[in-house]
């Protein structure tokens, strides 16, 4: 391994939501990104033990991932969850030592290479869903919005509550390890609110967000990612077929 970019997966789409990790390879594969990746030798970035206040195993854990890291011979890292973005690029800096690379959300890196010719249409009504370690953290507001804005026949509801206003999941911070029933029952009221605007799916691009919204939903209102939506377009597959 050596240069380019590495694709960091994450522990999220790598156990809980495989299906937007599996839609991150076939998107950037068919816009013809090339990256390499750790596959199972990848591990954790550690943001959770962080975020719960064990720094000295966050400190252990961020080291052996540091140096895994820098043993690609990497330039950049893209990854699809805001955990271990806002982790790699806020946190590493000020716990241990900076990566010296430069780090991008998924979104950003598509949004450079997806062109509209290449998009099939997609009839569906849907909210964007702004996560909170991407808009607020890492101030990543526009690139999900432009893909999704690419994709013909897709109408964006933009909710009240939105970009540096947003809501949480329910699910950061630990709760949803700690208080499941909150975090599921926060995931709900705001389903119920984007059902209230005619929305016929919820569209985030963070998968504890996916996840969180997808177990708490009654499938009155369909939970997908900009990854899917992205990805169901560019195959040409009707929303029916948006996995």
């Amino acid at each position: 391994m050596g240069g380019g970019l590495l694709l960091w997966t994450g522990c999220a789409s790598s156990y809980r939501v495989p299906e937007l990790a599996r839609s991150l390879v076939s998107v950037l594969k068919a816009l013809g990104v090339d990256y390499q990746c750790l596959g199972r030798d990848e591990g954790c970035c550690g943001s959770i033990l962080l975020r719960l206040g064990f720094k000295e195993e966050f400190s252990r854990v961020a080291e052996d991932t540091a140096n895994k890291i820098w043993s690609t011979g990497a330039e950049g890292l893209v990854t699809h969850c805001p955990g271990c973005m806002r982790t790699f690029k806020l946190d590493y800096p000020r716990e241990i030592k900076d990566l010296g690379l430069e780090i991008r959300h998924s979104t950003e890196v598509i949004s450079e290479h997806a062109k509209p010719s290449s998009l099939k249409p997609l009839e569906l009504k849907v909210v964007y869903f702004d996560p909170c370690h991407l808009g607020r953290h890492l101030n990543v507001y526009e690139p999900p919005r432009h893909l999704l804005s690419m994709v013909p026949g897709l109408k964006v509801v933009e909710p009240e509550e939105s970009r540096e206003e947003s809501l949480c999941c329910g699910a950061g911070g630990g709760i949803r390890g700690y208080f499941k029933e909150l975090a599921q029952a926060v995931a709900r009221e705001l389903l119920d609110y984007f059902k209230s605007l005619g929305a016929e799916a919820v569209v985030t691009a963070c998968p504890f967000c996916y996840y969180n919204f997808k177990t708490a939903s009654d499938d009155s209102i369909r939970v997908l990612d900009v990854l899917q939506v992205v990805r169901a377009s560019l195959e040409g597959r009707a929303h029916g077929g948006l996995v």
